[in-house]
């Protein structure tokens, strides 16, 4: 009599990965727009002075944010087996990120970092540009191979 054991290997796909850094990107995304909510209304944010506002006027958690999004993109072009989850949070995080670095550089009355605002925004606009394009692009692929 002979046992069998059989053990299912479980491998992490690619889209498994944009997609966990799509979600952890939107968090960071979330928490640094909280901060700065908190940081406007109460002259400080919940943040620790010593990860807030570091370089280029924006917390560690905001670059951190983008630079997620843009592997999330990256990740998810490379593989073929996209995940709608990777889609949609690009899109969302990227229109987050550029609507509210205009409204901030909208009620901002020192001026003094408008431009600051101005090109984050169009780095939040260019990351949902970029999940629009994914998700137009992956439409007609498979539109494309399912006629065929």
């Amino acid at each position: 009599m002979s046992t069998h054991i059989k053990i299912r290997k479980r491998t992490v796909k690619g889209h498994q990965i944009s997609e966990i850094l799509a979600i952890a990107a939107m968090i960071l995304l979330l928490i640094h727009i909280a901060d700065g909510t908190m940081e406007r209304a109460m002259k400080h944010g919940f943040l620790p002075v010593a990860i807030d506002k570091n370089p280029l006027g924006i917390s560690n958690f905001g670059i951190s944010s983008l630079i997620l999004f843009f592997l999330a993109i990256g990740l998810d072009i490379r593989n073929n087996d996209t995940s709608n989850v990777t889609k949609t949070l690009i899109i969302v995080g990227g229109a987050i990120i550029g609507t509210t670095a205009l409204g901030v550089s909208m009620m901002d009355k020192s001026g003094g970092g408008i431009l600051t605002f101005l090109t984050i925004s169009v780095i939040g606009y260019i990351i949902m540009g970029l999940g629009i394009l994914r998700a137009t692009l992956l439409k007609d692929h498979t539109s494309t191979n399912s006629i065929t």
